[in-house]
């Protein structure tokens, strides 16, 4: 009897395409930049940290994360082979192995990792709560969890749209979602904010060149002005796993 895949994961035609689509590669690199931001601006040791990445599809972003924080090491969990099989020139000191990220793994050593990141699974998942205990175990003291979700209301008009497969989502996620399970999983909430304008999201469809550090400047400033806060497409949360 074959097992039943989790909502969610993704096969090769899902990589191959986050190689030559530039609004793909645009996202998950600016996932990335995101998180490696947050995580310069929270961790007290920021330098030649050890990377967890739940949910890490082709090992795409976990790269970007793990160059731009020059990581000592970066392992990255995937279910599915596919995905695996179709990383690429992973740097050294770079792996995947695979695992189900809300599973307990015997690779996974407790209190190990500087940060742990989720980006763009959590909505996957049907008890989210179950990757947070997983991250918490993973972190070291005062280590962070640095995740990412679509904004609700942005990731249905999107599926309406059909530019993504709105089936595959099974969570909402906003911030007091998130608030409530870094408590219930022993972490303490840091940041919550939304990333990305819809109008600077969407220039890479339009084939329009978008660097991650653009988008990040541009975001400071949108975000300025609270009534613009409605164009944000995704959201990040930060929390810390208490001493």
């Amino acid at each position: 009897m074959s097992l039943k895949i989790p909502k969610g994961v993704m096969n090769q035609n899902y990589s191959h395409d986050r190689i030559k689509k530039k609004h793909l590669i645009y996202r998950y690199k600016s996932r990335a930049y995101e998180a490696a931001k947050s995580f310069q601006k929270y961790s007290a040791n920021p330098e030649k940290s050890i990377i967890l990445d739940f949910g890490c599809a082709d090992g795409f972003a976990l790269t970007e994360t793990h160059k731009l924080l020059d990581a000592n090491t970066s392992v990255g969990v995937e279910y599915s082979e596919e995905l695996i099989d179709s990383s690429h020139n992973l740097p050294s000191r770079c792996s995947i192995i695979k695992g189900d990220a809300t599973k307990k793994l015997s690779q996974i050593k407790n209190e190990s990792f500087d940060l742990v990141t989720a980006l763009a699974i959590l909505e996957h998942l049907d008890k989210p709560v179950e990757l947070f205990y997983r991250a918490h175990e993973a972190l070291k003291p005062r280590g962070l969890l640095i995740a990412s979700c679509p904004s609700p209301f942005w990731d249905n008009l999107s599926g309406k749209l059909k530019l993504h497969k709105d089936e595959f989502h099974a969570f909402d996620f906003n911030r007091n979602v998130f608030l409530s399970l870094a408590s219930m999983s022993g972490f303490e909430a840091l940041e919550y904010r939304k990333f990305m304008s819809a109008p600077i999201g969407f220039a890479p469809y339009l084939k329009i060149p978008m660097s991650p550090r653009f988008s990040h400047l541009c975001d400071r400033i949108i975000s300025s002005f609270f009534i613009f806060n409605w164009t944000f497409v995704n959201q990040i949360f930060v929390a810390q796993k208490k001493s």
